[in-house]
């Protein structure tokens, strides 16, 4: 079983043939609520991993469909009864898929060429990434706190972006950015697998010609080089995709001091929680509605940050905050992570769709949560199914109440 698998992978081969024969997390996994095939669970992709070795079958598309079609949400993880690391399991199918030629899944593989052209996975020109910025913002060149965008609030949900350096602001805190030479995070190439990869431009006689070499190790040392060359020791996230691969992940692939990072993370919840807690933060104006929190995976399981933005959404006055059936460690994905958005983009919205309804059903006339990913997806199910409730971030609720925009 172990070809399958990259050659710098471990893991116990009995708990891939245990979690084959269980299926335990069944009911709790989205892909598997979605598509309603047993291929589309963990158990049941492990099944078929097993069939496909042990049979000496050819990958085929049915195969690297099945998975890619999770969203390493780790809703199964969290149920697992032995604990199989089935995140770590798929991401290393992922990657060694791309690297035998049969991976990524359809139209993914085109975020990694994005990424190795413009530093970002949708295509957008890496000279206007900064284009977000306002006239209003203040932004620091030599501040010790950092600001890490990320790429959906500097290329789809600019508003995200100023909402954030303006709560810094009124916090009197000016950070820096990177600005252009803020690269990826790399959270959707390590998601899909896309950790090396060739890059080929199509020739005009139809042939390809290999233009260089997609490199997460040295996407990753970019970022961390330009922090650390700027003085930067604490770095703030408002996209908890960001926060999750720079936590977990960047460690990893830094190339200095056994992987420690020379600065901390946090995000802007927990940021946002401090304040409550010191008493430097008092509200403008109340919100006055019945919400439900929705925790986002990478923020909430990936890293364990559950209370946090909820201790800040309780302290608005008149706010009533209900919780949805599923919760914390238990939270439904929103359907946007692990590649299924880029992948499977009407699945996804279809998962975030059925999220919005549990909202719904608590009488939550707002859903907040504190990811630019989930909020994107839960606008497209707005957007296309018509749901009457609003969509919010904590960073868009904090510069609404405090009149900063």
């Amino acid at each position: 079983m172990r070809r399958l698998f990259t050659k710098n992978f471990d893991f116990d081969p009995d708990k891939i043939v245990m979690c084959s024969n269980c299926s335990t997390c069944r009911w709790t996994c989205t892909s598997y609520e979605e598509w309603g095939s047993e291929a589309m669970f963990a158990g049941g992709r492990l099944r078929m991993l097993r069939a496909y070795v042990e049979k000496n079958l050819p990958i085929d598309e049915h195969f690297v469909e099945a998975i890619y079609s999770c969203s390493v949400c780790e809703q199964c993880v969290e149920r697992c009864p032995i604990k199989v690391p089935y995140g770590e399991i798929v991401e290393d199918l992922r990657k060694r898929l791309v690297e035998i030629g049969k991976g990524p899944y359809g139209k993914l593989g085109a975020m990694g060429d994005r990424v190795f052209h413009e530093h970002n996975p949708y295509g957008g020109e890496a000279k206007e990434r900064a284009n977000w910025i306002t006239p209003d913002l203040k932004i620091s060149d030599d501040s010790n706190i950092g600001y890490f965008v990320g790429c959906t609030a500097s290329y789809r949900r600019p508003e995200i972006g100023v909402a954030t350096v303006r709560m810094l602001n009124h916090f009197g805190i000016e950070p820096q950015i990177l600005g252009t030479d803020e690269y990826c995070c790399c959270s959707p190439l390590i998601r899909t697998g896309q950790i090396v990869m060739p890059i080929f431009k199509k020739q005009e006689d139809g042939s390809k010609k290999k233009v260089g070499t997609l490199d997460v190790k040295s996407i990753i040392n970019h970022n961390i080089e330009e922090f650390k060359s700027r003085g930067v020791d604490q770095i703030i996230y408002s996209c908890s995709g960001c926060f999750r691969t720079t936590t977990l992940d960047w460690p990893k692939f830094y190339r200095e001091k056994g992987g420690i990072l020379p600065f901390s993370t946090q995000h802007l919840s927990q940021f946002l929680a401090v304040k409550l807690k010191k008493g430097e933060m008092k509200w403008k104006n109340g919100y006055n509605e019945r919400v439900t929190y929705h925790d986002p995976c990478h923020l909430g399981r990936h890293v364990g940050v559950f209370e946090e933005p909820r201790e800040v959404i309780k302290s608005i006055p008149g706010i009533d905050l209900v919780e949805m059936d599923r919760n914390r460690y238990e939270s439904k994905c929103c359907g946007a992570g692990g590649g299924l958005k880029g992948g499977f983009g009407e699945n996804a919205t279809n998962i975030a769709s059925r999220r919005i309804e549990q909202a719904l059903e608590v009488g939550a006339t707002t859903l907040i949560s504190s990811c630019v990913f989930c909020k994107l997806n839960f606008l497209d199910a707005v957007k296309r199914d018509g749901h009457d409730i609003k969509i919010v971030n904590i960073e868009d609720l904090f510069s609404d109440l405090m009149e900063l925009g």
